[in-house]
């Protein structure tokens, strides 16, 4: 416990319901951090002394946690921002709110707001710092955004607005212009989301996973009947030179292939089955990628046949489990993954069972071949050259999410009961993510209709009278 009251030692009977003062108190690598709450929240922008318990462990402990996983000594006392060191352009500011805030915070959407940071920077990080006072410059913005979804720029807005809320705590600003007269962020005109998936696309997903496996590599066109005739020829002496000469391939691809560290049969899975298992997971199990990524072996409780999501790795914070069924796919795939072992992650390395924080470029490389489209090859860290082609699908991962829950909507599962499943803290967002489909609609209005002939029938024998 990292928030407590020291009078409770020294004699004091009404502890911890008097009015001294609460202390932080934590040990790291040794070395004890001990100081009382006011002094950090006043030197970090408080106005008032701390007095709840649940204020002092909501918002001060975890930033002076933070402070000293990232190797400061809170205790210090920040230096405040004078005339001559407050930030001049934009940019400034951005960098100051990164440094202090981003870094600082326990965030989940850390690599997120550093991506609209670096946007931001982009648009308007060349101007002034008391231009984010006026709404002018705000609107240029959003008027060069006026290609992007509305959604989109949004997020963009919001992250501004946070940026300039926290300037205005520590007199960067001397006023925003986001407020109820001013810019108004507008999300009623937000487009929801309703691509859905269906069976047979789903069975393209999952026969497009084999063909990951037989990507063409140094532009040579391969394929299994060819890489079966350059292992026999191997096994009757023919040498790896004339191996290449004749199949025209780099002779140190033909080495990985006669030795087998590529085009292995007997290996148990490779990046199209982990790709397979994964589009699997996302559809029976309903989870965020995130969540996904982190289960590892041991959160799988097979006496009760679940999978426990855990607090810390969810991004509502609430710790959940999530059923599967005997002899379900789902199953399947994660007992074909259990003899990695305990720490293994279900759907990360498919070798290791290391953790694999993205598999962006193999999400997109199933949904070019998918579709028919050729994917070209491209040096790491650069952008594809399909992005028209992968705009034309739209279908991202977080659709897969969308579908399970649809799923289970139209087999009837109550809504609160997908709330569970899915781990969100409203209601009203489980209401955005049941996409109907038309089918169902149909067969549930004719229900509704039966029922009420039925009704109606019922009522009309009643009222007719016998003798």
């Amino acid at each position: 416990m990292a928030v407590r009251k020291q009078c409770g030692s020294r004699g004091c009977r009404a502890s911890p319901r008097c009015a001294h003062p609460w202390w932080l108190n934590v040990m790291h690598h040794g070395k004890r951090y001990r100081m009382p709450v006011d002094d950090f929240a006043f030197a970090r922008g408080a106005t008032a002394s701390v007095t709840s318990k649940q204020e002092a462990e909501k918002v001060w402990e975890p930033k002076f946690i933070a402070e000293i996983a990232a190797g400061k000594d809170p205790r210090v006392i920040p230096a405040r921002e004078n005339a001559a060191g407050k930030p001049t352009t934009v940019a400034d500011l951005f960098t100051l709110y990164r440094e202090r805030y981003v870094e600082v915070e326990p965030l989940k959407s850390r690599h997120t707001a550093k991506s609209q940071l670096r946007v931001l920077t982009s648009e308007v990080g060349q101007l002034p710092v008391k231009a984010l006072e006026r709404p002018e410059a705000i609107e240029d913005f959003k008027a060069r955004c006026s290609e992007r979804a509305i959604a989109t720029t949004n997020r963009y807005l919001a992250r501004l607005r946070h940026v300039c809320n926290w300037a205005i705590g520590r007199d960067l600003l001397a006023a925003i212009p986001f407020h109820r007269l001013g810019l108004r962020i507008v999300t009623k005109n937000e487009r929801r989301r309703d691509r859905r998936v269906s069976e047979a696309e789903e069975q393209q997903l999952l026969d497009a996973c084999k063909r990951l496996n037989e990507v063409p590599r140094a532009n040579a066109k391969l394929s299994w009947d060819i890489v079966n005739d350059i292992r026999r020829r191997a096994q009757v002496g023919v040498t790896q030179n004339e191996l290449a000469r004749r199949f025209q391939i780099p002779q140190s691809l033909c080495s990985e292939i006669v030795t087998k560290q590529i085009w292995d049969p007997d290996a148990k899975l490779t990046t199209g089955d982990e790709m397979r298992d994964r589009i699997i997971g996302a559809l029976d199990t309903g989870c965020r990628c995130g969540e996904m990524m982190k289960i590892q072996n041991r959160h799988i409780d097979w006496q009760h046949r679940w999978i426990r999501i855990l607090k810390e790795n969810s991004k509502t914070e609430v710790a959940r489990v999530i059923p599967f069924e005997r002899g379900s796919r789902l199953e399947e795939v994660l007992r074909r993954r259990a003899f990695l072992g305990p720490d293994a992650y279900v759907f990360g390395h498919a070798k290791t069972g290391e953790y694999v924080r993205s598999f962006r470029s193999a999400w997109e490389t199933l949904l070019l071949l998918c579709h028919g489209v050729v994917p070209t090859a491209r040096a790491s860290g650069h952008r594809r050259l399909e992005r028209d082609a992968l705009r034309k699908i739209n279908l991202h991962w977080h659709d897969l999410r969308h579908e399970a829950l649809s799923r289970l909507a139209d087999e009837g599962v109550q809504v609160h009961e997908l709330q569970l499943l899915a781990g969100h803290a409203n209601i009203t967002t489980t209401q955005r993510y049941m996409n109907a489909r038309a089918n169902s609609l149909a067969e549930s209005m004719k229900h509704a209709r039966q029922r009420r002939a039925d009704r109606l029938a019922t009522r009309s024998d009643d009222n007719v009278q016998v003798g």
